[in-house]
């Protein structure tokens, strides 16, 4: 029996991920305390994916896999302005 996950828990998946490893990665590796704000890019992200998902349902672009590239984009970009 192979489980199907929606649409919304795959993305919800990446993002506590991504906001997880940039919380773990500022605080143990790079010893720098980051801001509400910045630790949580990547779910603001995902609340704008959840906002609009009932509006693109007509879209090319509303499948999981590109939200989810979109919010590791952030969480890699928020790491290196941080660290720059």
């Amino acid at each position: 029996m192979i489980l199907k996950l929606a649409d919304e828990i795959k993305v919800a998946l990446v993002t506590g991920a991504c906001v997880l490893g940039i919380a773990i990665l500022f605080k143990k590796v790079l010893h720098i305390q980051a801001n509400f704000l910045v630790a949580n890019g990547p779910s603001y992200l995902f609340i704008v994916y959840i906002i609009t998902r009932g509006q693109a349902k007509k879209s090319k672009c509303d499948k999981p896999l590109y939200w989810s590239l979109a919010i590791i984009f952030i969480a890699f970009l928020t790491i290196i302005l941080h660290v720059i």
